[in-house]
């Protein structure tokens, strides 16, 4: 009789601890939820929860992120230049979302914008062969060619 008293009492507190949680924390409910969506690649499911955190003020790098993404992944590539601006503004020094915005920039076919992004990241961490190599297609995709072949040169180790 003791051991069912002592489930039951368990499990109670496994339901009232659950339901305190969704009445208090809501908004990460729904963020998970996105989250869900979005790791199996579900982005049209995902970025009606991710824009109702937004307007509910609930911003987080991540969350800006992967509206970003999802926004991209459907196809919605103003929306998607709008939310990684967001995201640059609120994370200044973060390389990532710089990336991010200069491959919207490429996907756009703003490869003189992209390159400009590019550089930044290549200025700061040299060695980042990636960021190199994506600033010489995007300088070889604007039609400097010259710069291109520089900045291959330079990820392959042929030059300083």
């Amino acid at each position: 009789m003791r051991s069912i008293t002592l489930i039951t009492v368990l499990i109670a507190i496994a339901l009232i601890t659950t339901l305190l949680y969704r009445i208090i924390n809501p908004d990460w409910i729904l963020f998970r939820k996105g989250e869900d969506y979005f790791s199996r690649k579900a982005y049209s499911e995902a970025i009606p929860c991710y824009v109702t955190l937004v307007n509910e003020g609930f911003v987080t790098p991540t969350l800006l992120k992967h509206l970003g993404t999802a926004y991209l992944a459907t196809g919605d590539l103003k929306k998607s230049v709008k939310v990684f601006a967001e995201f640059r503004k609120r994370n200044p020094d973060t390389q990532s979302a710089v990336q991010e915005v200069a491959n919207i920039y490429v996907a756009f076919g703003q490869f003189a914008r992209a390159a400009i992004l590019y550089r930044r990241l290549v200025q700061n961490d040299p060695d980042n062969k990636t960021a190199r190599i994506l600033l010489a297609r995007s300088l070889s995709w604007a039609g400097h060619l010259d710069e291109a072949i520089l900045e291959y040169k330079k990820a392959l180790g042929e030059e300083k």
